[in-house]
């Protein structure tokens, strides 16, 4: 978009590569607004199993980790339960993106330092917004205090690279 985008790439059959960016604790925050736009090529229609979009934050050691993926396997949009270790499919629709088109990203969600817990509030994908409304627990991992965001990418049994550009992004916490 602006010709600073920040390209990944991944191949290997079901590989998975992650890129991550800390930005230093924001202990008394409890809400975070990730803004991007990410851009996939051709290659990614049939070689992308999913591509996953994580925003987290540690504090006193709890790891909030507000990971999303559009699945595209399945279709839909998957939540990460960090407590029990696994995805949980939302019912929000997730299709392959189209290649070589922006595509505007945007998250809402709440941590509670008190319960322990993260809400999925809010999805915005290319203007249209999806209010999600799920809960879950952090867990204990004895992290550094620390806030941030991650990228990945999951390649399907093809085995087959794809690459994915990352733009304009923003995480705003207060």
């Amino acid at each position: 978009m602006d010709g600073n985008s920040m390209e990944i790439y991944n191949s290997g059959v079901w590989a998975n590569s992650l890129w991550w960016q800390k930005v230093g604790a924001q202990d008394s925050a409890t809400n975070l607004l990730w803004d991007f736009y990410a851009e996939v090529d051709e290659a990614s229609v049939t070689a992308a199993q999913a591509l996953e979009f994580d925003q987290f934050q540690f504090v006193g050691g709890y790891n909030y980790m507000m990971g999303s993926q559009c699945n595209l396997a399945a279709g839909l949009w998957d939540l990460w339960d960090e407590n029990d270790g696994k995805w949980v499919h939302s019912s929000i629709a997730c299709k392959a993106f189209a290649p070589n088109v922006w595509h505007h990203i945007q998250w809402y969600v709440q941590t509670n330092a008190s319960s322990k817990e993260y809400t999925f509030v809010t999805l915005v994908v290319d203007g249209t917004s999806y209010t999600v409304n799920q809960t879950y627990s952090a867990k204990n991992l004895g992290w550094a205090d620390d806030v941030g965001v991650q990228y990945q990418l999951d390649v399907n049994a093809t085995g087959n690279g794809y690459h994915e550009w990352v733009d304009g992004s923003t995480l705003t916490v207060w």
